[in-house]
């Protein structure tokens, strides 16, 4: 079972950021605000190299989620976790830059963008962990080797972005062993969601963002995680099931031998 604990830190390198930080800051925020920040791929936290177009980046963000009112989130739970952990980053040091519009009733959740430096995530732990809600972290890092530093310090996760210009990809084959260590879905030049569902979908991770990272939860392959393998020896064909009878009566693809067949 998926925990929600873990998801996506799209990491973002200095060239397209430069390039393009307007559009990367309004995708992020928005895709952050889905379905009220309650969604397995949201965006939560933001690593971007101090330079041109942070700033840039930064505003675009901030301007989108000031667009948005505040909304009912599924459970009120789920909006004391959230409220609660909002309250956790701001006490241990994150600055609050930007909002959207405040509840105007019980169990709305309010969209956030809150800051920090990365010595101060890397200082304390505790930043790293998801605000299940409508919020963004925004991490302003000095250079690649603090991104790389940054990196290392995450624990299991659903997916990551990397945006990434031709002259980066030196630094992304850095920072690529590093982020399949730590998630199960790698995004480039795009975000995690919306989701294709797909022979090729993978939603898994390595522990917290799933108990079993062998498993995938969303695509073809989904239903492996809710079989279990059992042996029949010896048995005559009318007490095997039809799948496995000798005739293969309901002429479905098999493995016979180690040969995939329908005979």
């Amino acid at each position: 079972m998926d925990h929600e604990q873990a998801v996506p830190p799209p990491r973002f390198l200095a060239e397209p950021l430069a390039a393009r930080g307007v559009e990367i800051g309004t995708g992020l925020a928005r895709c952050a605000q889905y379905n009220v920040g309650q969604a397995c791929l949201k965006p939560a936290v933001l690593l971007a190299v101090d330079g041109p177009g942070f700033d840039e980046l930064r505003d675009a963000a901030r301007a989108e989620v000031a667009k948005t009112a505040a909304r009912t989130m599924l459970t009120p739970g789920i909006h004391d976790a959230y409220t609660g952990n909002v309250r956790r980053m701001q006490d241990n040091g994150a600055t609050r830059i930007g909002a959207g519009g405040a509840p105007a009733a019980a169990w709305e959740g309010q969209s956030l963008v809150y800051e920090v430096t990365g010595e101060q995530l890397l200082a304390e732990p505790a930043m790293r962990e998801e605000v299940f809600g409508p919020f963004v972290l925004l991490v302003r890092l000095t250079g690649a080797d603090q991104l790389r530093e940054v990196a290392r310090g995450f624990r299991g996760q659903l997916s990551a972005s990397l945006h990434a210009e031709v002259r980066d990809h030196a630094i992304a084959q850095e920072l690529l062993p590093i982020l399949e260590r730590r998630t199960g879905r790698i995004v480039i030049n795009n975000f995690s969601m919306p989701q294709e569902v797909s022979h090729a979908s993978v939603h898994t991770g390595p522990f917290p963002a799933t108990s079993d990272s062998r498993f995938t939860s969303v695509g073809m392959s989904a239903i492996e995680r809710f079989l279990r393998p059992v042996t029949y020896q010896n048995f005559p064909d009318e007490l095997l099931p039809e799948s496995l009878r000798e005739t293969n009566p309901l002429h479905v693809w098999r493995l016979v031998d180690g040969e995939l067949t329908r005979d």
